[in-house]
């Protein structure tokens, strides 16, 4: 689970996209879908560039978790290289690619994670023009997208694209994107809803870089433990008879009567790693609101945590009559041991407090 939160967490550092068609679009105008699809479609080469931005987040008005971002994304040949220098208030977390090879180091735990980076320019869409647009299509599902207009931020200036739900109650909220016309580029991205409000502004943005190789790559202090993540995962979509067989017994699921819906289960298998997982993901209103994993060993016996560190903001906690442990911080999740399996509830709803996750993982019940 450990490793899914610090890849949530990584994931989310740096989006930006493509955006094009806006210059015919009246003020208020709400954005067709063909017009989307279409954006979709369109492709030009990304520009390497060197980037600062600030992360601000807030429940009930308060800070609960505000950083610093640098990027140096050079996208000069066929495979893109990177550096993300993440500062917060959990400590310091450096990501490295240099196009073959991603490793993520966490200062302030001395621990790393190498695997292999899928950097392909061409093939396999991972440059910041494409990922937003995977967003706003992925958005638009769920919310009505409107071209609120031209305005300038940070001396950017940007199209500003307004998504509202479609529905009062919306796990997502309101969501804003201000997209640089000359470079189209996210410069400034914030989402509110209910108690929670979050956002992300670039501050600094350089598209005419110079970059020394070095950037790319980490040379990590000598007590510094390194894990390697397998880069051969298989990961399909399954059925909970054959989630059932996996695991050799029935495993725990949420009961649609809760008013969650299963939306999907899928089955991951890290040869490289002695566990296999399960996760089920349910929605709620159209939005994914939770993904419940099943963690089980290839021997059917749970490793000692013993030496298993944690992660700052992670606290113990009882739950189902079991020892476990929660976070609550930028990322909420649940964790805890269950008749030989390991159980991780990540709460994707941004409305859902602690206390009524809690209550969610109590109410789960074994699949029949």
């Amino acid at each position: 689970m450990k490793r899914k939160i610090i890849a949530i967490l990584t994931m989310g550092i740096l989006t930006a996209g493509i955006f094009s068609g806006c210059d015919g679009l009246k003020k208020d105008t709400i954005i067709p879908g063909d017009v989307i699809s279409k954006a979709m479609t369109a492709y030009e080469k990304p520009k390497s560039y060197y980037g600062e931005a600030k992360m601000e987040n807030y429940e009930n008005g308060k800070a609960v978790m505000n950083g610093t971002i640098k990027e140096w994304t050079d996208n000069s040949n066929n495979k893109i290289r990177r550096r993300v220098e993440v500062d917060n208030e959990s400590g310091k977390v450096i990501s490295t690619s240099d196009g073959g090879k991603m490793l993520i180091y966490m200062e302030k735990e001395k621990k790393a994670m190498t695997m292999k980076a899928d950097g392909d320019l061409t093939e396999n869409s991972v440059d910041y023009k494409s990922q937003l647009m995977k967003e706003l299509n992925a958005i638009s599902k769920t919310h009505t997208l409107i071209y609120k207009g031209e305005e300038t931020v940070n001396g950017f200036k940007t199209y500003h694209i307004f998504a509202k739900p479609k529905q009062e109650k919306s796990l997502i909220g309101e969501v804003n994107f201000w997209i640089d016309k000359d470079n189209w580029f996210l410069v400034k991205n914030t989402s509110e809803n209910a108690n929670t409000k979050s956002s992300m502004e670039y501050t600094k943005l350089d598209f005419s870089p110079k970059f020394d190789n070095s950037l790319f790559t980490q040379k990590l202090p000598s007590d510094v433990k390194i894990e390697q993540i397998d880069e051969k995962v298989n990961q399909n979509k399954i059925d909970m008879k054959q989630a059932e067989k996996i695991a050799g017994k029935p495993i725990l699921t949420l009961n649609e009567k809760s008013g969650y819906k299963l939306k999907s289960i899928t089955y991951l298998d890290a040869k490289a790693v002695k566990h296999k997982e399960i996760n089920q993901t349910y929605e709620k209103n159209g939005a994914e609101a939770l993904v419940l994993t099943t963690i089980i060993f290839d021997d059917n016996k749970i490793p000692s945590s013993k030496d298993d560190l944690k992660l700052d903001g992670e606290k113990d906690i009882t739950i189902r009559g079991k020892k476990g442990t929660s976070m609550e911080d930028n990322v909420k999740s649940i964790s805890w041991s269950e008749d030989g399996f390991n159980y991780d509830m990540l709460i994707q709803d941004p409305s859902m407090n602690m206390e009524q996750a809690k209550k969610i993982v109590e109410s789960l019940e074994h699949s029949k």
